[in-house]
């Protein structure tokens, strides 16, 4: 992935209460998108279920010779240190109102051979949509990516995460 240097100083994201005991804060991150530097916000999300996980953030590493993106993503605490494969977050789950359209985003050039596209999508911040652009990603051997996708139920809309699916 090339970028003109290395991501800007993180934002601060306001937090608002907790939409449950359960929901742990993600920190926002920067992401590189179409040529430029992009804000994913930060926002509450609830770890999958068992067994218990643990948070680990997006970072950057690099030097003057480039930068590597390495996606946030749940990990179990207990059991196999490997299996880091899980969605990378969770967005609130409700909106009272349905997504925009899509943004229609051109991927450009992969950063490896092997990489794989996951599309950007609309996450709900609890008072409104806010775009997350897409990104490359590592393959998961054997598994396949699912889009996330908003569901229409009962009075609102509920977010459907996008995951790996064993192929």
């Amino acid at each position: 992935m090339e970028t003109d240097g290395p991501p800007p100083a993180p934002l601060a994201d306001p937090r608002g209460p907790p939409p449950s005991a359960a929901s742990v804060w993600i920190d926002g991150h920067w992401q590189w998108a179409k040529g430029r530097w992009s804000w994913v916000s930060g926002e509450w999300a609830t770890p999958p279920g068992r067994p218990p996980y643990l948070w680990v953030p997006a970072r950057w590493t690099g030097d003057d010779r480039g930068f590597t993106f390495h996606e946030p993503h749940w990990q179990p605490s207990t059991g196999s240190p490997g299996r880091i494969h899980e969605p990378p977050f969770i967005p609130l789950s409700f909106s009272p109102s349905p997504p925009p359209p899509l943004l229609v985003e051109v991927p450009g050039r992969p950063p490896s051979r092997d990489a794989v596209w996951i599309p950007g999508f609309w996450s709900w911040t609890g008072s409104r949509f806010t775009w997350v652009s897409g990104d490359w990603s590592a393959p998961y051997p054997g598994h396949a990516w699912v889009e996330g996708h908003w569901k229409r139920s009962g009075r609102g809309f509920n977010w459907v995460a996008g995951r790996w699916r064993r192929s």
